[in-house]
């Protein structure tokens, strides 16, 4: 099968409304949220039963899936914080460096 002549297909090029905008990450994000949130839902409605739990000097009882969301959201902060303590280091470094670099390559005047 032949292509009709002056229909040149140009792979790379995205054409008009094709390439990445904020609305349509935006509108990603709401999909992938709203997902995440019926799976979480579905978790929540499966797991009812009360456990006991302990933590350091308290104790209670709470349904299962309340308690492993708590166990997640806590997980998540200790990675958050051990994250955001390393980006800041790095972030000092190479702050270091840029005004180390700045004070070497500033010639002498006379």
């Amino acid at each position: 099968m032949e292509e009709p002549a002056g229909q040149d297909l140009e792979v790379g090029k995205p054409l008009p409304g094709e390439r990445q905008t904020r609305l349509s990450g935006a509108w990603t994000a709401l999909v992938v949220g709203v997902v995440v949130l019926i799976v979480i839902l579905v978790f929540i409605l499966q797991n009812l039963q009360s456990v006991e739990v302990y933590f350091l000097f308290l104790h209670g009882h709470l349904p299962l899936a309340v308690a492993l969301l708590f166990a997640m959201v806590l997980g998540a902060v200790v990675v958050l914080a051990f994250g955001a303590g390393r980006i800041f280091q790095l972030r000092l470094v190479a702050m270091r460096a840029r005004r180390q670099g700045s004070q070497t390559a500033t010639p002498p005047t006379e």
